[in-house]
């Protein structure tokens, strides 16, 4: 019996507890693509008899398998994984006494630590300190910039004070890569839409490649994964030690 593969599905990502098995499973959201690799690594034995160097044994000495997929949403949890980062979610707060860089002119244009500013309030250095009229700068709210127009007669550094809505942010490599439980859910849309499931137990992933900020594509993240061997789970055919394939069987 002829039987194909053309699949859709959601891909779970869970983290490992110490024992080796999945926690709870989150959905990455939209996956356009997934495909898991298997590489043999092979010791060969050549002859010297011949004139044909022909291979006389071979034999696997290496197991290796990968696991990729390109995530479409991008999402705090999922930039997360790819940057390797840790999200932080802020509530809405107020700043006093941020610093500016020295030695500002007119035309000079700064950005503030917190974006989605309001009630932005400008004082310098002096003693008593001298609050800056508004008309001698602009401030981008949504992005959290301020621009200046006239700084004579003012002393420097300059120091604001302002308040930001609630924000999300993610890091770039402040998190340890982690070993995680993969688990894909999908139907084969070849055999009816049967329903099929691939588990990898043990997977590490790699940071994405990279991410594009300006295209006239949606972005996406690709991202490359290891799936190592998982010693807690038992060498049989079953079960195995790197994953499995399930898939209902046909009658």
């Amino acid at each position: 019996m002829t039987q194909y593969l053309l699949g859709q599905g959601k891909v779970y990502i869970a983290a490992r507890d110490a024992a080796g098995k999945p926690k709870a499973q989150r959905w990455l959201g939209d996956v356009s693509a997934a495909k898991v690799g298997l590489k043999a690594t092979k010791a060969d034995l050549k002859e010297s008899y011949s004139g044909q160097r022909s291979t006389v044994k071979s034999i696997v000495v290496g197991k290796e398998a990968t696991f990729d997929m390109t995530l479409q949403e991008v999402s705090k949890d999922n930039l997360a994984l790819a940057l390797s980062g840790k999200p932080t979610s802020l509530v809405s707060g107020s700043v006093t006494g941020e610093v500016l860089p020295l030695a500002l002119v007119a035309g000079d244009r700064v950005s503030l630590k917190y974006p989605k500013v309001s009630s932005v309030v400008i004082t310098d250095s002096a003693t008593p300190s001298v609050t800056l009229d508004p008309a001698k700068y602009d401030v981008d709210a949504d992005f959290g910039a301020i621009t200046f127009k006239d700084v004579a007669g003012v002393t420097q550094p300059l120091k604001v004070a302002y308040t930001h809505a609630p924000l999300e942010s993610v890091s770039m490599f402040t998190a340890q890569q982690s070993e995680v439980f993969i688990r894909y859910e999908g139907i084969n849309l070849a055999e009816g839409g049967t329903p099929i499931v691939v588990e990898l137990y043990k997977v590490n992933t790699e940071p994405l490649k990279d991410l594009a900020l300006i295209t006239d594509k949606y972005a996406d993240m690709a991202i490359s994964s290891a799936v190592l061997i998982d010693s807690s789970k038992p060498a049989d055919d079953e079960i195995g030690q790197f994953g499995r394939i399930i898939q209902v069987a046909q009658t």
